[in-house]
């Protein structure tokens, strides 16, 4: 294409010019040359240089559109070349180094801390003897400690059942609710049940007509006090 009248080469863009009809003239009879008109090509120094005698003479000479092709063929070629010897490279090691680590892991279980030797010789059944031992430990370890959840549990519950004054308490608040007291008059009333528990055994021996007055009156007289303290203060 370069040979021919009117076809010239623009070194600054790296393509070539000439007019469009001259252009898809000459893409009649050379068909691979399709394409290139007004594509920047910045190889055509390196193709230059490696057909530069078929160019020049014109004997044998490839196109440009040609010479792409091949070129980028013998990329792809050689890059496929190098992944299949690296894929063939890692085949051949990955084996090698399964096999290493399972020949340490088998040496280090057949021997334990007094030098005995296991039974097996199988480096995949030893390790899964060995996931098994350590499920089974995990299992009897959550065993354990959900067996002394439980024993907890018990005691606490036995240690209130067997409590006088936590049965004494649990009647007085049930019967603060009972009574209709609000929650902030029942968390006042237990506050003193805490410091004076002999109040609560007085609520349960009263008549339940009086109760609701006894409460009130207790409430009142902490209230009193507690405004004498602040003032002492």
């Amino acid at each position: 294409m370069m040979n021919k009248s009117g076809f010239t080469w623009d070194e600054s863009k790296k393509m070539i010019q000439c007019e469009k009809s001259q252009y898809n003239e000459h893409c009649r009879s050379h068909p691979e040359a399709k394409g290139l008109y007004g594509i920047p090509f910045p190889y055509y120094d390196t193709l230059s240089a490696i057909y530069g005698s078929d160019i020049a003479t014109g004997e044998g000479a490839e196109g440009i559109g040609e010479a792409v092709g091949n070129l980028e063929q013998d990329l792809a070629a050689e890059h496929a070349n190098q992944l299949e010897e690296e894929e063939e490279r890692m085949s051949r090691e990955t084996p090698r180094r399964s096999t290493d680590s399972a020949s340490s892991s088998v040496k280090r279980r057949r021997t334990d801390g007094r030098g005995k030797k296991n039974a097996s010789s199988d480096p995949f059944l030893d390790m899964l003897n060995e996931v098994q031992g350590d499920l089974k430990g995990v299992a009897n370890n959550v065993g354990k400690m959900a067996a002394a959840m439980e024993r907890e549990a018990a005691i606490q519950e036995k240690a209130m059942d067997e409590d006088p004054q936590q049965k004494l308490r649990e009647k007085a608040v049930a019967e603060l609710r009972k009574l209709g007291f609000t929650g902030t008059e029942q968390i006042k009333a237990a506050a003193v049940f805490v410091k004076m528990p002999q109040q609560m055994s007085m609520l349960l021996t009263l008549d339940e007509s009086l109760r609701r007055e006894f409460i009130l009156d207790m409430l009142s007289e902490e209230e009193r006090r507690k405004r004498m303290e602040a003032g002492a203060r």
